[in-house]
């Protein structure tokens, strides 16, 4: 399978933790949106170049596995990575990490599907060309990692 990752830097903030100091489990979905829409973005299209074409791309199915709690102020890691070329829907997987003492810790992991609508219609439709055009030329058969800073060594 023809996969493209990008590893996207974040720190945690106050706001998204809860009382007992760690992220709260609801915003872990907040960081897979960012890491989708970051990683948008480093292939050449951000979400309003997609809407502008008329098409929307709503979630349609949701998963997340809670691991080790992160806190407040933690530097972690949202890594996003595209699962194969799209035809109806496209598949992100989720991993939300840091590297505490040259180890990676794993905080969440999880996926999440969308699908294609027409603006106007409301109607589901199939990836549209400009995208597959843009996922060619990144999706490889081996896992590449990205960064918008340095590479993640894990």
């Amino acid at each position: 399978m023809k996969t493209y990752s990008f590893d996207f830097p974040y720190r945690i903030k106050y706001y998204e933790t809860d009382k007992m100091g760690y992220v709260h489990n609801s915003n872990y979905f907040r960081l897979f949106e960012t890491g989708r829409e970051e990683t948008m973005r480093h292939c050449g299209l951000s979400y309003d170049d997609i809407e502008k074409m008329g098409v929307m791309m709503p979630l349609i199915e949701q998963f997340a596995h809670y691991h080790v709690p992160a806190h407040y102020d933690d530097n972690v890691i949202i890594r996003t990575t595209v699962m194969g070329m799209p035809q109806a829907k496209i598949h992100f997987h989720y991993e939300v990490f840091s590297v505490q003492d040259g180890k990676k810790v794993l905080h969440c992991e999880g996926w999440n599907k969308l699908c294609f609508v027409d603006e106007k219609t409301r109607k589901p439709q199939r990836c549209p060309k400009f995208l597959t055009e843009i996922l060619e030329k990144v999706l490889t058969e081996e896992q590449a990692i990205t960064s918008c800073q340095n590479k993640t060594a894990f």
